[in-house]
């Protein structure tokens, strides 16, 4: 199908510029899968060995507050290259292959002279792998990109890298992480059998780590690093309960940093709310390329660069179809989150890798004994609360639900108001709390919580 030719000539409602004749910047995106936030050295966990994620935070910016549009896999990837929550492009259910007619990254930057390319999980469908110049399946052969790669074009390369997604196995690394020092979250019970399956996700991540840094290694001796803007992230949370597959910090924080040599200051910072749905309006921007009035992103160049741009207020992040139906949508600010449970009275279930998992198993044989703490025993519970208020600043584990606090009804109904109008915005099948003035009024949510 030539989406070129029908919709992707006109972008922003204006035709796509012809390439310019100055050097346009080549893109490198490394996609991490299931590797949550904050584990890398450069976020401060001293535990993991992640030399080559370190180097280009040393190199780079690093984001403290990169947030993903689904807590799922290929939703979310979808996210990344249309630019929209996966609700609005019909993408929302897992494995759903991308619609034939939504324009993607990939075919922007193929109509503006980019060579596009990728290796191993897309997780878009077959059909979709066609719309790639260049696509390596399961190996990462990264020469042969850039053997195929046309002399003088600029190209996008998508390494979707399969670690640290379960199921695991010894020796991903050598020498293994050290079980006995790694950090175990609070809503994790720290036992023998979660800290072997905390330590199979670290070298699983150490093994990602060498594939970024043999990536880095070819650009730069190819000479392309230079004119090259390479950005890591992870897709969603750590594959463990109460992360993946959940709008808790642990599934939808996840790391991202970006090297740019000569663009972006080394060694920089910043504490912004980025949202997945950015970055694909930031390499149009980059590449000289309007944004699509469908893409709900704003571009990250002017913080990449030192220019100007435009600051976040909240994120909002969803949950849908994974081995289960469980509709879940959150808003987060840079200190209160609210989550919204569309179907409160199932219990939480994890995904299948998950409920699969030595974590879960030693989750549930500590419940049956009565040795869980409490905000680890609500994981067992028979039901959920449809809302969820937290306190990030004074509450980062998120164990004290304020959603019937009086000292913080104004807080609840600012959060309310703010995802009712994302879900408005971005044409969500579930009903906004909120219905707009002047618009038909819909039953919204109960009142009861």
């Amino acid at each position: 199908m030539e989406l070129s030719r029908r919709s992707m000539l006109k972008v922003g409602g204006a035709a796509a510029a012809a390439p310019a004749k100055t050097e346009m910047p080549n893109f490198v995106f490394l996609l991490g899968d299931d590797h949550g936030w904050p584990h890398a050295g450069c976020y401060g966990d001293a535990a993991i060995h992640t030399p080559n994620l370190d180097r280009m935070a040393r190199e780079g910016m690093r984001f403290e507050n990169a947030f993903v549009s689904s807590a799922q896999c290929s939703p979310n990837r979808s996210s990344i290259l249309t630019g929209c929550t996966p609700h609005t492009t019909s993408t929302s259910r897992l494995h759903t292959p991308m619609p034939e007619w939504e324009p993607t990254i990939v075919d922007y930057l193929k109509d503006r002279g980019y060579f596009v390319g990728a290796f191993r999980k897309v997780h878009q469908g077959a059909q979709f792998d066609k719309r790639w110049s260049f696509y390596g399946g399961q190996q990462l052969d990264f020469e042969k990109f850039f053997d195929a790669l046309p002399a003088g074009k600029p190209f996008y390369l998508h390494a979707g890298f399969t670690d640290p997604h379960r199921p695991y196995r010894s020796g991903a690394f050598d020498p293994p992480h050290d079980r006995k020092k790694l950090p175990v979250p609070k809503f994790l019970p720290d036992t023998k059998e979660v800290r072997d399956d905390l330590g199979n996700y670290y070298d699983f991540i150490a093994r990602l780590d060498a594939d970024c840094g043999r990536l880095l290694e070819t650009l730069e001796r190819r000479g392309l690093a230079r004119n090259t803007l390479v950005i890591f992230t992870g897709d969603n949370g750590m594959p463990f309960p109460r992360a993946k597959g959940t709008c808790y910090e642990a599934g939808i924080h996840v790391p991202m940093l970006a090297r740019w040599p000569g663009r972006v200051r080394a060694a920089s910072v910043t504490k912004e709310l980025i949202a997945h749905v950015d970055l694909p309006v930031t390499w149009l921007e980059a590449a000289g390329i309007p944004k699509p009035r469908k893409m709900q992103g704003r571009s990250l160049l002017g913080l990449l660069t030192g220019g100007a741009h435009q600051s976040r207020t909240e994120v909002c992040s969803e949950r849908n179809w994974h081995d289960n139906f469980d509709p879940v949508r959150s808003v987060r600010t840079d200190r209160y989150k609210l989550i919204f449970n569309a179907a409160p009275h199932f219990p939480y279930r994890p995904a299948w890798d998950l409920a699969d998992s030595p974590t879960w198993a030693a989750i549930q044989r500590l419940g049956r004994a009565g040795k869980l703490t409490p905000p680890q025993m609500t994981m067992l519970d028979p039901a959920r609360p449809m809302l969820e208020l937290y306190d990030l600043a004074r509450d980062p584990d998120e164990f004290h639900n304020l959603a019937t606090s009086p000292e913080h009804a104004s807080v609840l109904e600012d959060l309310k108001r703010r995802l009712s109008e994302w879900m408005h915005d971005t044409f969500d099948y579930l009903p906004p709390a909120t219905t707009r003035p002047g618009e038909p009024a819909g039953r919204g949510w109960p009142v009861s919580l």
